[in-house]
């Protein structure tokens, strides 16, 4: 792909291949700089000073560019204006070399070919490298950019003068004015340039105002202050009316149920979104929504539209629009295409879902023509005449090629891109503009350096401003009804759902009737999802004027709700986020026996089960893609929690069903086994626990249900005969391949959850452990993982006690471990069975000693040793393990700098009180400190009982100590004084251990006036 002009290119672009300017200036630059010819300091001195010819010729070039903008094309004008920046950045450095006169030596020696690397800071102003802002940058980041190889240019010269013996401060104190010179200069000639080229500003994202706007109004604004003047032909004109004409059509086909409520059009209801954009580098993940969370968020969409499509790289390198389901790509590509000027474009709109999969990107293209114009697409006849426009394609739903056809297309970017090479190589340069849903971008490869733009959710303003027109718009609607129109506090309530611009239209409809959002109450998540999805089934199940019964009416909208409900298991079971058509109608099949319809009059193709249903409901999203000339289908919930909800609800009616009919069955039927084909099909293949907010909704329906104590009986039940055989029924209802073995686990996973979320469920010990090796054995890490992260688990003697939440952090109390199971038989078996949790604290006690290779004393040396705690706890630590392994607590006395004179106090009464080691110890810390009044009434409690012997040399030390500190002994004590310790001890033995105390003892019985 094309990179960035160097200073020669640009050079001839502004002043013509033969002018004299362009004869001079490749005489200046074809030496060192950009030829790699050795050049003494003088002659670079000559450049920069005295002759300042580069100065004088690139002002030359500049002044004559105001002349240039004439009848030129789009790409052409934005290679002027390229070509002018370039000329621009080497100028205002030069310019701010020449005005502050360098500290050099005229007679610097002639660096060698070595040192003639160290110009590289500078050649690079010449290469037009890094240097050319970008729309993905803001405003600082450009100007750092500019700013920054400014200073590498400078730090290049000042290196090569320091080389040659100048001063260093004086030369870097040069060159900081050299930088903010040569940046003032920069942003002065810039302002020049805006005013004959303003594209210029927002390659740079200077400032605009940043106002919420409708319709990328602003956008079309700008644009056509930067217009070529250019007269679109027949085909261009025909393009533009057509998109024109899409902005007046409504966002959705009014409600026919609400007469007189009125959807806002496309130009009116389409509000710019806040956005993040970078360019591509292999440690970006743009398919992980977390890893947004580092960019800034920028307000100014229509801005960097502006500059990114004004910019070469717009033709180089295809942007990646991405955005959740409902965030509006869509509709930025229809806005888009319409408000793009057609003087200086020509857009062709390609919907990707009917698009052919198996056609290049040509095809693709032409297959969006003859859709837009109703005729024959040729897009290179189209691009041959496009005149002086700049052609833009805009391929909408490359996420919908995935999903309808499940077919991997990960080079499909690189695709483009080589289109785009393509298009070039004919003269035709063409900007592409792609749009996805963020979680497919993860399987793109996306070409290094490409713009990848994610459209944000609505903040707080943009909820105000779009409910605001809405309220507008249907205000006689509101009016003669008596409502009011939704409030944004009422909408922010649900914050998921309304900074999604399609959702939040679907709360503003589901409230325009009987203003059921505002007087709902407190309802729950659970109870709001169950609202709009019973009131919008209601809506559609009324479309039908079949003279039903209210009760035929009420059971018509709960089958529509068991169809989505197939749906959402559809999807859970697959781990995605959407559902094939093809297996959407295998599920079907199985589950509710519904069949495909015979082709009807006028009909394409036949209604499936499945687009019999989805097809009437906008909150489930429709992709659709045509591969050898058949349309497939997949669908997708504008928001996952739908689906969520859905598998939630559908499982615990199900459950709500089956313990009706079981109570109802008579005696001698009752003792048989339930007939839970149906809920064991559905709970068979997929932990409920994989989506905490299935769970959660779990939790909220049972919360609401009078009948749940009623449940847990059944749910018994059914985990007792979980692993007989079934009717076979459902046997055909295969959404995932799944050995029986793990499908019985799965179920009697799900029907302990279903206990637990009707109140805490108590189990055996060694129930559980078989219980949960078994489900381990069968469930992937990801599953297990899930399991463990929703079930609490507390120890009860010689059971557990189940229940719903994230596990707290718990210690196995000695009682509940055990016994018989030695460490050295547990690190076997780890490594027999390669159990990796197991192993993980083999490794930790494979360091203990074969004589004490046993879990006790495992855990004596971690609580020791590793277990942070406030003085209290060490304490109980202490105490805990002093009588089994006093070597061990003593050890840890040894070097514990915390241990206070009270702790070793409480320590003293023990059985570690008694040993010699001990009291040595406890000697050792008397007299050298604070603590020596309460060690003393420690000493004065215990020390009777002691064995003096064997502490004698700590003891006579310590009171030597005492002594020497100055400590004065009372009258009236409970421990000996210095005299009395003098009087007990061996100093006879002590002396051929320790003489230096018998001379310490001397002095101070002297001192004392014993002689």
């Amino acid at each position: 792909m094309a990179k960035n002009l160097s200073y020669r290119e640009a050079a001839k672009i502004l002043g013509g291949g033969g002018s004299a300017v362009i004869t001079a200036v490749e005489q200046l630059t074809s030496a060192v700089l950009l030829g790699g010819v050795a050049v003494g300091l003088t002659d670079l001195l000559g450049w920069f000073d005295a002759k300042s010819d580069l100065v004088r010729f690139s002002r030359e070039l500049l002044s004559g560019i105001a002349g240039k903008r004439g009848e030129r094309s789009r790409h052409d004008r934005t290679r002027l204006v390229e070509a002018a920046h370039t000329v621009i950045v080497v100028t205002a450095y030069f310019e701010a070399v020449h005005e502050l006169a360098p500290p050099f030596r005229e007679d610097a020696a002639t660096p060698d070919r070595d040192h003639q690397l160290q110009l590289f800071g500078l050649a690079s102003l010449f290469d037009g490298e890094d240097v050319l802002p970008a729309a993905h940058r803001t405003r600082k980041e450009n100007a750092d950019l500019v700013e920054g190889c400014y200073r590498r240019a400078t730090k290049s010269l000042i290196t090569l003068m320091a080389d040659s013996g100048e001063e260093d401060v004086l030369l870097w104190t040069w060159a900081q004015r050299v930088t903010q010179t040569a940046v003032r200069r920069y942003d002065e000639l810039v302002r020049r340039l805006a005013v004959d080229y303003p594209e210029i500003t927002f390659w740079l994202q200077h400032a605009h105002d940043m106002a919420v706007s409708a319709g990328l109004e602003r956008m079309e604004t700008a644009l056509g202050l930067l217009l070529t003047g250019t007269t679109p032909d027949t085909r261009r004109g025909e393009l533009h009316g057509k998109y024109r004409a899409a902005l007046e059509r409504p966002i959705l086909k009014p409600e026919d149920e609400l007469p007189g409520l009125e959807f806002p059009s496309i130009k009116a209801g389409y509000i710019d979104p806040d956005y993040q954009v970078f360019a591509m580098d292999r440690k970006a993940e743009p398919g992980v929504l977390s890893w947004w969370e580092r960019l800034p968020l920028r307000e100014d969409l229509y801005s960097y539209l502006v500059g990114y499509l004004t910019s070469p790289k717009a033709v180089t390198h295809p942007a990646l629009v991405l955005g959740d389901p409902g965030s509006g790509k869509s509709l930025l590509t229809r806005v888009l295409s319409a408000r793009l000027p057609p003087s200086d474009f020509l857009v062709v709109r390609v919907e990707l879902r009917s698009a052919p999969t198996e056609a290049d990107v040509v095809g693709q293209v032409e297959h969006g023509l003859r859709e837009a114009l109703q005729g024959s697409g040729n897009w290179a006849e189209l691009s041959r005449n496009a005149g002086g426009a700049l052609l833009v394609v805009l391929l909408d739903g490359f996420d919908e090629l995935l999903q309808a056809t499940g077919v991997s297309q990960t080079n499909y970017l690189e695709n483009v891109q080589r289109f785009q090479r393509d298009c070039d190589e004919r003269g035709c340069p063409v900007a592409v503009v792609v749009t996805s849903r963020i979680g497919v971008a993860g399987g793109m490869a996306i070409p290094s350096g490409a713009d990848v733009l994610r459209l944000a959710p609505f903040s707080e303003r943009h909820v105000v401003r779009w409910l605001e027109k809405w309220g507008r718009l249907n205000a006689r609607y509101f009016e003669q009804r008596g409502l009011a129109p939704l409030a944004p506090q009422t909408a922010l309530k649900h914050h998921d759902l309304a900074v999604q611009p399609l959702l939040l239209l679907m709360l503003a409809l589901y409230d325009a009737d009987d203003n059921a959002l505002r007087d709902q109450g407190d309802i729950g998540q659970g109870g709001l999802y169950e609202r709009l999805l019973t009131r919008f089934a209601q809506r559609e199940v009324g479309k039908e004027e079949l003279g039903r019964t209210d009760a035929d009416f009420r059971k018509d909208v709960e089958n529509e709700l068991e169809r989505l409900s197939v749906v959402a298991f559809a999807m859970f079971h697959r781990g995605a986020q959407w559902v094939t058509e093809k297996d959407l109608n295998d599920d079907m099949r199985a589950l509710l026996e519904e069949q495909e319809q015979e082709r009807g009059p006028g009909m394409r193709t036949p209604l499936t089960p499945g687009g019999a249903i989805l097809g009437r409901f906008f909150f489930v999203q429709l992709a659709e893609a045509v591969r050898d000339s058949q349309l497939l289908r997949a669908y997708e919930f504008l928001h996952a929690t739908f689906g969520e909800y859905l598998v939630a609800r559908h499982t615990w009616y199900l459950l709500a069903d089956l313990h009706e009919n079981e109570s109802n069955r008579r005696r001698r039927v009752a003792i048989q086994q339930p007939d839970d084909d149906e809920f064991h099909a559905l709970l068979s293949f997929t932990p409920l626990t994989t989506r905490k907010s299935v769970v959660d909704f779990l939790v909220e329906l049972a919360a609401n249900d009078p009948k749940r104590g009623e449940y847990r009986w059944l749910v018994e039940k059914l985990f007792e005969t979980c692993g007989e055989e079934r009717s076979g029924k459902r046997a055909g209802y295969q959404p995932v391949k799944r050995p029986a073995p793990a499908r019985y686990a799965v179920y009697s996973l799900n029907l302990v959850l279903l206990s637990v979320v009707l109140g805490d469920r108590a189990l055996d010990v060694r129930e559980w452990h078989r219980l949960t090796s078994f489900w381990r054995s069968q469930l992937t890490e990801a599953e297990w993982t899930g399991v463990m992260e929703s079930l609490r688990v507390r120890w009860r003697k010689e059971e557990i006690l189940l229940s719903y939440g994230a596990e707290n952090r718990s210690f196995v109390e000695t009682e509940w471990a055990d016994r018989a199971i030695s460490l050295r038989d547990a690190a076997r078996e780890a490594h027999f069975t390669a159990d990796p949790a197991g192993n993980v604290f083999r490794y930790a006690f494979e360091g203990l000693p074969d004589s004490r290779f046993d879990v006790d004393y495992a855990r004596c040396l971690v609580e020791l040793n590793a277990s942070p705690s406030d003085l209290e706890g060490k304490l109980d630590r202490y105490l805990r393990w002093s009588a089994s392994y006093p070597d061990a607590v003593l050890e840890n006395l040894r070097k514990d700098l915390v241990v206070d004179a009270r702790m070793l106090g409480v320590l003293a009464t023990t059985s570690l009180g008694d040993s010699s080691a001990f009291q040595v110890l406890f000697c050792d810390r008397i007299g050298h400190g604070v603590e020596n009044a309460v060690l003393l009434e420690v000493f004065g409690k215990v020390w009777q009982g002691w064995n003096t012997a064997s502490c004698e040399v700590a003891l006579l030390d310590a009171w030597l100590r005492l002594h020497e500190s100055g400590h004065e002994f009372p009258e009236v004590r409970s421990y000996p004084g210095l005299l009395e310790v003098l009087g007990k001890v061996n100093l006879s033995a002590i002396s051929s251990v320790r003489p230096d105390l018998i001379k310490r003892a001397m002095t101070a019985a002297s001192e004392l006036g014993v002689e």
